[in-house]
């Protein structure tokens, strides 16, 4: 049975402050955003840890060739809408932020990605998102809460 969770901004506040405490010593000099989910988390972490450098990359999964609708399921597609280039990202440690992992199959993407451009590029990278379920095939470096595997999690900004 799936319950149904929102939170409020109040208890995004105090997790992004646990994140920040875990993230601080990774030093990130650059933030990226996993859009959508992952832009308020991470221009929220951008502001607290003083990182000037924000970007994005839109991911969307899908289910055989039309979007997904309903909960996320581990044969999801995902495919890539949107990356910065490579010389956007050359020399800097970046933080990799999406507010929840689920499946796992968008950070794998993303992982994918930065394992391609690191050899030529001197990127180091870390994953953080501000929860994660038990289903998940991909855990972050960095997390803050656990929830169910069954649990519909409803962010404020998603009202």
């Amino acid at each position: 049975m799936t319950s149904k969770i929102n939170l409020s901004w109040e208890s995004i506040e105090q997790d992004i402050s646990l994140l920040v405490k875990q993230v601080k010593e990774f030093h990130p000099t650059c933030i990226l955003g996993i859009a959508n989910g992952g832009m308020i988390p991470a221009a929220l972490l951008a502001k607290k840890l003083k990182v000037d450098k924000l970007l994005s990359c839109n991911l969307k999964s899908y289910q055989s060739d039309a979007p997904r609708k309903g909960p996320h399921n581990i044969n999801d597609i995902v495919k890539q809408i949107s990356f910065p280039t490579q010389d956007e990202l050359m020399r800097e440690r970046v933080l990799i932020v999406d507010d929840l992992v689920d499946t796992g199959l968008t950070l794998k993407k993303v992982y994918g990605n930065f394992v391609m451009f690191n050899d030529q590029y001197n990127i180091t990278w870390d994953f953080a998102t501000l929860y994660y379920k038990p289903k998940t095939t991909f855990m972050p470096d960095y997390t803050v809460r656990e929830f169910d595997d069954n649990d519909w999690i409803v962010f404020p900004w998603e009202n």
